[in-house]
């Protein structure tokens, strides 16, 4: 037996022995307690994730440029992934584009650009200063509208884009229930975590264009206009999501707003009892370009006031290593 093989198998036994979220929650009011969580340095740090990094079509630099860029600011651990309906332009729709935005044509479209971004990520596994997993980032409309399935078997994480819906009403707890209760049932087949991307953010953004337009002074915005949750949907929300592995993402853009106080009497109010009650979240920085790689990720920042430590972001770390030291293991051969 291999090194590489004791390696894998010992990591599948210890992992699936912690990743499991606690059975023990019986309802919003109860502490839970999370397995495997006693030894500190088992633990990620908040600046050293980012499970949202955009790596495909829109990269500026080399792939292994992109990853050196976010390993010098601290990441041990990435998610990278592009936006699926990038890949469904025709040839000519995606030069057209890339020229438009001074982005090199890295990809080609359609199944040849899913497996080629997929080869193209999957190679940063050899490397031995960050763990990396592959996914997509998919717009939520699809959820409605019916999913692409081939890329989708392609993918280690899947995250689902909330749109800001400017011109339209905000998402709100409303939009979450209905977001989490679809990607539950696409998730019975296509079994990898999924992220709920940026909806908090994407509210705030929202509000703050639509008092724009309307010529109103953000000033005068109260905490019940930033408010995502009416009464009783936050207890919803915690009652879907014990036990899942779906997980509700706080991206960098929480930062642009977090030094308004009012904004921030808002988050606090929404986040702060679902982490308190062990809701699983995700940090990143949903990157796209390489002059914010080189600012600093401070998730701290505005993450440990919402109560958002790495007691409730590591876990879809834990169950994305036990998953991939499951495939690892040798197959039986069946007649």
């Amino acid at each position: 037996m291999s090194a590489r093989t004791v390696f894998n198998h010992t990591l599948l036994a210890i992992l699936l022995a912690t990743a499991l979220w606690p059975v023990g929650i019986q309802n919003a009011h109860t502490q839970p307690v999370l397995p495997g969580q006693a030894i500190e340095k088992a633990l990620f740090q908040l600046k050293e994730m980012d499970m949202h990094l955009h790596a495909g079509m829109e990269r500026e630099v080399p792939l292994e440029e992109w990853v050196d860029l976010a390993v010098a600011d601290g990441r041990k651990v990435l998610v990278l992934l592009d936006h699926l309906e990038l890949y469904r332009q025709t040839p000519e729709e995606y030069a057209a584009w890339a020229k438009e935005r001074g982005f090199e044509q890295r990809y080609p479209v359609g199944s040849e650009g899913h497996r080629a971004l997929m080869e193209d990520l999957a190679r940063m596994r050899e490397r031995d200063d960050v763990i990396t997993f592959r996914g997509w980032e998919i717009y939520e409309g699809e959820l409605d509208t019916g999913i692409e399935p081939e890329p989708m078997r392609l993918a280690e994480v899947i995250g689902w884009h909330i749109s800001p819906n400017n011109g339209g009403d905000p998402p709100n707890g409303q939009t979450l229930l209905k977001r989490i209760g679809q990607i539950a049932e696409i998730q019975k087949d296509f079994p990898v975590p999924m992220i709920v991307f940026h909806p908090f953010s994407m509210r705030l953004e929202n509000i703050q264009a639509t008092a724009g337009k309307q010529g109103r002074d953000l000033a005068n915005l109260t905490v019940a206009d930033y408010r995502f949750f009416q009464p009783g949907e936050q207890e919803r929300v915690i009652d879907f999501l014990k036990g899942s592995s779906i997980y509700i993402e706080i991206s960098r853009s929480t930062g642009r707003y977090w030094e308004d106080p009012v904004v921030r009497e808002a988050l606090l109010a929404d986040i702060r009892p679902l982490a308190e009650v062990g809701v699983q979240f995700t940090v990143s920085t949903d990157g796209h370009h390489v002059e914010s790689a080189k600012r600093p990720f401070e998730p701290e920042r505005y993450c440990e006031p919402l109560g958002i430590a790495p007691r409730n972001t590591n876990t879809i770390v834990r169950e994305l290593l036990a998953l991939r030291a499951r495939s690892s293991l040798a197959q039986p051969i069946t007649e």
